[in-house]
C-alpha cells in the first residue's frame, strides 16, 4: 500500500475539525490586530471544540474563581495565549480518542505523548531562542500521521521494537511513507507556519538535511526528555540520542537540560490539569 499526497490530505479532513481550526487561529494570532471577536467566531465554528475550551477555561490552574460561561468570557479573562494552548490541547483530545491498534498502542498514551512532547518543546525551545510556541505545537501535533496510517493499514501491524527497531522505517516500506512526513503534509494543508512543519518533518533526522534545523533538534531534544517521563512511543527511542552536536546547535548544555526535564515535568501535569 502507498500513501500519496492528496489521499493523506483526504483522510485528514475527517479528523477532529479542532485541528484545522488550530491551524487558522494560529494565521489569526500572527496577526496583532486580530482581535477577541475573530478569535471567538474561529471557534465557535466548531460547537464541540468551543465546549471544550470553555470547560478547560474554568480550570483551577487558572485562577478564576467565578465560571466562564461564555465562549467570549474564556477568551477575554485567559488570554489569547492560554486560549492558544487550550485550542490545541482540545484539538489533540479529539483526535486520540480511538486505540491505535496497528501500532498497538492506547489512545491515552498517545494523547499522552504529545501533551508530554509539547511541554518539553515549549520549555526547551526558551535557552536557544527558539519561539516557544512554535515548539509547542510541533510537539503537540507529531503524531497525527499515526493516526492517519492506521486508518487505512489493514492489517498491517507494527512488529514492534525487537524486530524493528525504528518504526518510521517500517512505515516507509509498509506505506511508502513516514508518519513524520504524514503529519508534515497536512500541517502544511492546514498552513501552519514552515518552521512547525519543518521541525515536524525532520526531527528523527535533524542532520539530515545541508543546513540543520534547529526547531527540528528542539523537538527531537524534546522526544528524548518525554521518553525519561515514561510515556514514550514504540519505535522511537534510537532516535533521540542527544549528541553534543544537536544540544549545540539547539543552545541547550547538558547542564540545562537537565534542568529543562524536570520544568518540563511540572509543566506537563499542569496543561494535563487543564484538560481534567
Amino acid at each position: 500500500m502507498s500513501l500519496d499526497r492528496a489521499t493523506i490530505v483526504s483522510l485528514g479532513s475527517k479528523l477532529a475539525p479542532a485541528a484545522a481550526a488550530f491551524g487558522r487561529l494560529q494565521t489569526l494570532l500572527e496577526d496583532p490586530m486580530t482581535g477577541t471577536d475573530e478569535i471567538v467566531q474561529l471557534i465557535r465554528l466548531d460547537p464541540a471544540l468551543s465546549f471544550h475550551v470553555i470547560r478547560m477555561s474554568n480550570s483551577v490552574i487558572f485562577g478564576i474563581r467565578e465560571p466562564n460561561d461564555t465562549l467570549e468570557d474564556a477568551v477575554g479573562r485567559v488570554g489569547f495565549r492560554e486560549i492558544y494552548r487550550l485550542v490545541g490541547l482540545a484539538a489533540t483530545h479529539q483526535t486520540c480518542q480511538s486505540d491505535l491498534p496497528c501500532y498497538r498502542l492506547k489512545a491515552s498514551r498517545l494523547w499522552e505523548n504529545a501533551v508530554a512532547t509539547a511541554a518539553a518543546a515549549e520549555v526547551l525551545a526558551s535557552p536557544g531562542g527558539a519561539d516557544p510556541g512554535l515548539a509547542y505545537t510541533s510537539g503537540l501535533l507529531r503524531t497525527l500521521g499515526r493516526v492517519i496510517i492506521n486508518g487505512v493499514a489493514g492489517n498491517q501491524v507494527y512488529p514492534g521494537e525487537a524486530e524493528w527497531p525504528l518504526v518510521a522505517e517500517w512505515e516507509q516500506i509498509t506505506f511508502g511513507v513516514t508518519a513524520a512526513e504524514v503529519t508534515a503534509m497536512l500541517l502544511e494543508h492546514w498552513r501552519f507556519p514552515a518552521q512547525i512543519v519543518d521541525a515536524v518533518r525532520h526531527h528523527f533526522d535533524p542532520f539530515g538535511r545541508p543546513e540543520p534545523n534547529v526547531g527540528a533538534c528542539v523537538l527531537n531534544l524534546a522526544c528524548g526528555v518525554v521518553a525519561r517521563f515514561g510515556v514514550d512511543l514504540p519505535g522511537e527511542t534510537s532516535h533521540w540520542i542527544g549528541s553534543p552536536t544537536e544540544l549545540r546547535l539547539a543552545n541547550v548544555p547538558q547542564s540545562v537540560l537537565e534542568e529543562c526535564a524536570f520544568r518540563a515535568r511540572e509543566h506537563y501535569s499542569a496543561l494535563c490539569a487543564s484538560v481534567v
